[in-house]
């Protein structure tokens, strides 16, 4: 009996110390050495947009600039990706596992230099977007509601870029409906270098109010990225449009159309203010050269990590309207909304 009692402390002993070496060990594994000989030990999460993430347990989340990084070691295996010959081939778009490359260690004496670097820890394919919501409801001495949501989902793929968007809007003042609109769009960006993409896009449209039973679009141009990063997004792209065109009370139309739009989108304070704006235009030819600007603008405001608060002024043109039917749309949009990235 004594004995055991010997051999229940002698475990009792080992079990403790084993845990407090455990304990005091740093649970960060991975290390950045700076340029300027600074060390930052954490988690590396990942680089995008030249811009290292490092989850820490004494600053929370934060971001080097990956020009002022030296060398880099991890306690695991980190997916580089450096671009090469052979993100051209298309399969790249589904798979692009090729282009990733393994490591622990990142430096100057490694055999991939870090200024080729071009992402580490990302998917071949990834999916960014916004879910936004909004409306109001009032009763008593009057009676209104109002409903909008919008919908905007982007899929990166190495040179392939899909952005699809939905939005739907209404209105209703007493037993007068106010608005009542939708519309949908699919768009295609292939990238012939870093800036430069082909872009192929359609597009459907409906408004109650503006007798459009069904405007469908569809065509093809060039775009420039000027800017995309994890603060500012700027593009614009330029080309051709087939417009078809339902109404109910006047004659379909069949048009050819010229069409730009643009994307911007900044961060005047990152991770929690973002200013956008984005608009289309089309001049169609065949009817009547009748110009048309669909626009939506405002500000979001982070309120708690992916979801904030959305602040939106939309403006739709047409200088050729459906007989009876005003030329400018215009609404103020409030809402939630959910950011994931």
């Amino acid at each position: 009996m004594h004995g055991y009692r010997i051999y229940r402390s002698l475990r009792w002993q080992w079990t403790t110390l084993i845990l407090s070496l455990w304990l005091s060990t740093p649970a960060w594994s991975d290390e950045v050495y700076l340029l300027n000989g600074d060390r930052l030990s954490g988690t590396i999460v990942k680089m995008e947009d030249r811009l290292l993430t490092l989850q820490t347990d004494y600053g929370g989340e934060i971001k080097v600039d990956w020009g002022k990084v030296q060398r880099l070691t991890s306690d695991g295996p980190l997916k580089i990706l450096v671009p090469g010959e052979s993100r051209d081939v298309f399969r790249s778009f589904f798979y692009g596992a090729h282009d990733l490359h393994e490591v622990r260690e990142l430096g100057p004496d490694s055999p991939v230099p870090l200024g080729d670097i071009t992402a580490i820890n990302l998917e071949p394919v990834r999916l960014t977007g916004t879910v936004t919501i909004g409306g109001n409801s009032t009763s008593g001495n009057s009676r209104a509601k109002a409903f909008n949501g919008a919908t905007r989902l982007t899929l990166h793929a190495h040179r392939q870029r899909l952005i699809m968007e939905g939005k739907y809007n209404y209105g209703q003042a007493g037993d007068q409906v106010t608005a009542r609109n939708s519309m949908a769009s699919l768009k295609h960006n292939y990238f012939v270098s870093k800036q430069i993409f082909i872009e192929s896009f359609g597009m459907l449209e409906k408004d109650t109010l503006q007798n459009l039973q069904l405007r469908n679009t569809i065509g093809s141009g060039l775009g420039y990225q000027f800017y995309e990063s994890a603060r500012t997004t700027l593009s614009l792209s330029v080309g051709l449009a087939h417009v078809n065109e339902h109404f109910t009370n006047s004659p379909n139309t069949q048009t050819p159309s010229g069409r730009w739009s643009l994307r911007w989108e900044h961060a005047i304070w990152p991770d929690r203010v973002k200013v956008f704006h984005r608009h289309e235009g089309f001049w169609d030819i065949n009817a009547g050269n009748a110009f048309r600007f669909n626009a939506d603008q405002g500000v979001r405001i982070t309120v708690y990590k992916t979801l904030y608060f959305n602040m939106e002024y939309d403006l739709r043109l047409n200088t050729q309207p459906a007989p009876g039917r005003q030329k400018n749309d215009e609404s103020v949009i409030f809402g939630v909304g959910y950011e994931f990235n």
